[in-house]
Parts: structure tokens; C-alpha cells; sequence
């Protein structure tokens, strides 16, 4: 079986493969406007009349959805950052990171004047979040580069169906559209991100299956430094908008079935072994799955039964 390639040879020998994913995504990319999204004739002059709780109208898990949804989006100086240093400033990889980052850049614009213009956040303490969010910014925490490619392509994939069923949760059309934009962008940055991994798998499937392995298994979406992300977490999917069971069958099976990870043959004992790993975890993360929602069926009946309803 061949050796491995080192990430400099891997992602020249890539670059032929990013160029053409690059031209791709450029054809099919849709120009699109943050401000005609935005509902402005409901905005008022907040020093005329401030906010106050009462003036939301989103239940109180969409608004926490759509909080950790802009305050995720709000930290992409450090992601371009990490995307740079991992896939280089030149080439097809180079542009195709800054025309990401631009793209991205419209997200948090717009989920942010929609949640101003319609009062639907505290926008004291959204400031006073993302502040306290770039402060402590993103790092890969040295991820070699392919482990940072098959990272967002598993990371791309879930802040799309995030996004999505937030919108849909929110019970707002404005929002759901919104969400809905936000997320086609999403899905074809998945494309091109899916695709180098396939490519990646072409050139050197044993380094490629061993980094997808490593991303599986420590997968954190990227704002987990964020403040109070896990109790917010653990509301949303308790909401059932993002949970264990969405993680699984939604975000990384799709993906592991697209590449064939666990049909590939040829591969070295290492590989073999985080391959081995992977199928041990996958297997326990869907038993865990399966456990949290019995747990929160069962709580669900029981405020039912008490008459209470689910607190969102």
C-alpha cells in the first residue's frame, strides 16, 4: 500500500481538484442582499423606546437558537484565520477561503437585523455576548490540515440543518425565509468541502479515512466557547432543533455514506484501527441518541400529564 503524503504533497497534488470545486461553487452561488430580508418598517429608535422582554416575539429556545446561531457566525475572523493557515493563501485554496469568508460575512449580518429590527433579542446582552465570543475567538487547536477539511465538512452540514430548523422553529416567516437563504449558502459550502474530501480519499485514502475518523470523534461545533453554550445547547435539544439524534442521523452518516468509509479497501493498519474506533463510537453515539430521547419523551408526557406543557 502506498505511503502517506505529507500535508504539503496532499494539497498540491489537491489543488487541480480545489480549482475546479472553486469554479463550480462560483456558477452556482446565488448574489444575495442581507437588507432585503430584513423587515425595517417594524423598527423603532431604541434610545426613543428600549427594549424590554415583552416586545419578543420568538419563544424563549428560538431565541436562545438564534443567539448561539449569530454569535457562532459573529466569530469569522477566527475562522478565516484557522482556514488560512491550514489550506494556505495561495491558489485555488487561498481564493476560494476569502470568497467563504465573504459569504459568511452575510449571515450574521442579517440574522442580526432581523433580531434588532424586530426586538426579538435583548440587544444589550447579544453585544455584550459577541464581545465576550471574539474575545476568546476560535482555534483549531492545531489540526493538521486535512483534519480541518474534514472537520468543516461535517461543520458546514450541521450549521445548515442548525439554521434550518431554527427557522422553522421559530414560528415566523421572516425568520424561516431568513434561515432558509442562510442555508443554501451553507449546503454549498458542505459541497465543496464534501467533494475535497472525496478528492482527499483519492490520493491518499489512508490518511484521509484516519483524519475523518479523528473529526468524528471529537466533533464540537465551533461555539462552544461561547458563554453558557452548554446549558443553551442542551435547551435546543431539548427543543428537539439540534440534537443527538439530528447529529447522527442528519450530519455524519450522510457524509460517511457519500465517501464510502467504511466500503474503502487498501487501507494501512492504522487507518484500519481508527476505522475500527469510528464504527465502536458511531454505535455508542446512536445508543446515546436513542437514550436522550426516550428521556425527553418521558418528560414531555409527564408535563402533559401535570398539565404544564414543555417549557420553551
Amino acid at each position: 500500500m502506498p505511503a502517506r503524503l505529507s500535508d504539503t504533497e496532499l494539497f498540491t497534488e489537491l489543488e487541480p481538484a480545489a480549482g475546479k470545486l472553486l469554479e463550480r461553487h462560483l456558477k452556482m452561488a446565488k448574489e444575495w442582499m442581507p437588507h432585503e430580508y430584513v423587515p425595517w418598517s417594524r423598527g423603532r429608535d431604541f434610545d426613543v423606546e428600549p427594549w424590554t422582554p415583552d416586545q419578543a416575539k420568538l419563544t424563549g429556545v428560538a431565541q436562545i437558537a438564534f443567539e448561539v446561531n449569530l454569535l457562532t457566525e459573529d466569530n469569522l475572523p477566527s475562522y478565516h484565520n484557522e482556514i488560512m493557515n491550514a489550506f494556505g493563501r495561495d491558489g485555488a485554496w487561498g481564493t476560494w477561503a476569502h470568497r467563504w469568508t465573504a459569504e459568511e460575512g452575510r449571515h450574521s449580518i442579517v440574522i442580526r437585523d432581523y433580531l434588532l429590527c424586530t426586538r426579538n433579542i435583548d440587544p444589550v446582552a447579544l453585544e455584550r455576548g459577541r464581545m465576550a465570543t471574539m474575545e476568546t475567538g476560535y482555534s483549531t487547536g492545531g489540526k493538521k490540515p486535512l483534519e480541518v477539511m474534514s472537520y468543516v465538512a461535517f461543520q458546514e452540514l450541521a450549521t445548515r440543518i442548525s439554521h434550518r430548523n431554527t427557522g422553522r422553529f421559530s414560528d415566523d416567516p421572516v425568520a424561516d425565509k431568513i434561515m432558509a437563504r442562510i442555508s443554501l449558502d451553507e449546503n454549498l459550502h458542505m459541497l465543496f468541502y464534501r467533494d475535497s474530501v472525496s478528492e482527499a480519499l483519492k490520493a491518499d485514502p489512508s490518511s484521509a479515512v484516519s483524519a475523518i475518523a479523528a473529526e468524528v470523534m471529537r466533533f464540537e461545533m465551533p461555539g462552544m466557547d461561547m458563554p453558557g453554550y452548554r446549558r443553551k445547547a442542551l435547551q435546543i435539544a431539548k427543543a428537539g432543533i439540534y440534537d443527538l439524534r439530528v447529529h447522527h442521523d442528519e450530519i455524519i452518516w450522510p457524509l460517511l455514506r457519500h465517501w464510502g468509509v467504511f466500503e474503502i479497501e487498501g487501507l494501512d493498519a492504522q487507518a484500519e484501527q481508527d476505522r475500527k474506533a469510528l464504527q465502536e463510537f458511531l454505535d455508542e453515539l446512536d445508543r446515546s441518541a436513542t437514550r436522550f430521547e426516550a428521556k425527553r419523551d418521558a418528560a414531555l408526557a409527564k408535563a402533559e400529564r401535570r398539565g404544564t406543557g414543555p417549557i420553551v
